[in-house]
């Protein structure tokens, strides 16, 4: 009977080391979607690009993913501002202002995909400004 107490004493060890290591690889795989998720929200409402600024300040990737939710929020109000105006001269601006902001649009899921596929890569067009260094 010693040998079985003893026996059931040793695997009861190994069972909660096992259990701590999947306790700690779901931590790390909840961390790396909780940036994913906050990278992009970013993208789809450009006036939380300074949450990753807060929560991130030294990380490389977050400073990347709100300088360009910036870059976007800017164009898409300055382009609205414009193209509101100038809508109200003729219709071919109005024509104009849905392809610029579908354009926006498109570029926000861009920026969405390179996160969810963990691509690395800065926006078309307007990646290469930089307002946050």
């Amino acid at each position: 009977m010693d040998e079985k107490e003893k026996s059931n004493e040793n695997s009861a060890p190994e069972v909660e080391v096992e259990e701590v290591k999947q306790n700690s690889n779901n931590s790390v795989d909840d961390s790396e979607m909780t940036k994913k998720v906050i990278f992009s929200l970013c993208y789809l409402w450009g006036i939380l690009f300074f949450i990753p600024l807060i929560l991130y300040k030294d990380d490389a990737k977050a400073m990347r993913h709100a300088n360009e939710g910036l870059v976007l929020l800017l164009f898409s109000a300055v382009g609205n501002i414009v193209f509101g105006i100038l809508s109200s001269i003729t219709w071919i601006f109005s024509l104009i202002a849905a392809i610029y902001s579908f354009a926006i649009l498109i570029l926000g899921i861009i920026g969405i995909l390179y996160i969810i596929t963990d691509k690395d890569k800065e926006l078309p067009v307007i990646g290469k400004i930089k307002i946050i260094k």
